[in-house]
């Protein structure tokens, strides 16, 4: 069933698509008016990931014009949920960069892909992507697609029925499979190179340059600086410092390990018997 969206809360909505259509296509004007110096020497990349793994960060990075004067790559993002849901019929265009693919492993060998690509995932410790679905899902994500049920649930809950909660909703989509699969990449080992969330919040500069440098994007010193500096924590959440939390912004702390503030021993033990030994195979042993 449909959840009910008030009148006002559809004007909103509409209001937002418009001002968000708007915006796209004033970035793609901006870009198709930048010169771009330099293109990349891949005709697609496959940035895959789980929600809640900085994906909005890094999908800003690329659709920034100064990303696409070194690359010269049109970003495309990846608009559905994905995971178990997710499949591909055809390929995406040619001089895309394919963005937040929320997929696992085998759905991202079905993809039909060009001689000449390449692909990284972004892993996080599962138990930050239950809190932070959590919080999104409860408080700071626009409501569309699962967010007015999720929400409409959520409400009725107490922290620690909706942490549960949201493990249960987070195994039925696939987001800890999606997850597992990704650590037994077998095919194609030489373009595909694995990320960890926690090394980008540690150090979004150092991890931007290793993405870089993976992918063969090579700009000015001065240039990349502008491009880092646009695309801060403080800038994105409106001036408040990485760390600092506001559960009502989709930049809510920037910060890896929060699980531990919320986990308490019970969610715990629900977590590892839905997960089971999760952990030990993406390297997040207690």
């Amino acid at each position: 069933m449909t959840s009910y969206v008030p009148r006002r809360l559809r004007h909103a909505l509409a209001r937002f698509k418009v001002v968000r259509d708007l915006q796209e296509l004033g970035r793609r004007m901006r870009r198709k008016s930048v010169r771009v110096v330099q293109r990349s020497r891949y005709d697609n990349i496959y940035h895959c990931c789980t929600q809640k793994t900085a994906t909005q960060w890094i999908r800003a990075i690329f659709t920034d014009p100064i990303a696409y004067r070194y690359t010269g790559l049109d970003v495309l993002p990846y608009p559905h949920l994905g995971l178990r849901f997710a499949h591909f019929d055809s390929p995406f265009p040619r001089r895309t960069f394919a963005a937040t693919l929320p997929i696992d492993y085998p759905t991202y060998l079905s993809i039909p892909k060009p001689e000449r690509y390449k692909t990284f995932f972004i892993l996080r410790d599962p138990r930050d992507i239950v809190v932070s679905w959590y919080f999104s899902a409860k408080y700071s994500h626009l409501p569309f697609g699962p967010i007015p049920g999720l929400r409409g649930d959520l409400e009725n809950l107490d922290l620690r029925e909706g942490l549960r909660y949201m493990i249960d909703k987070l195994e039925d989509w696939g987001s800890f499979w999606a997850q597992r699969s990704w650590m037994e990449v077998t095919e194609d080992r030489e373009n595909i190179k694995i990320y960890r969330y926690e090394d980008l919040a540690s150090d979004n500069r150092s991890f931007l340059q290793q993405l870089f440098d993976y992918l063969d994007i090579a700009m000015p010193e001065k240039d990349f600086t502008v491009l880092y500096k646009r695309h801060t924590f403080e800038k994105h959440s409106r001036g408040r410092k990485q760390g600092e939390e506001d559960p009502y912004s989709h930049y809510r702390k920037g910060m890896a390990g929060d699980w531990k503030t919320h986990f308490d021993r019970s969610t715990m033990a629900y977590f590892r018997q839905v997960t089971d030994d999760l952990l030990e195979v993406l390297g997040y042993q207690e």
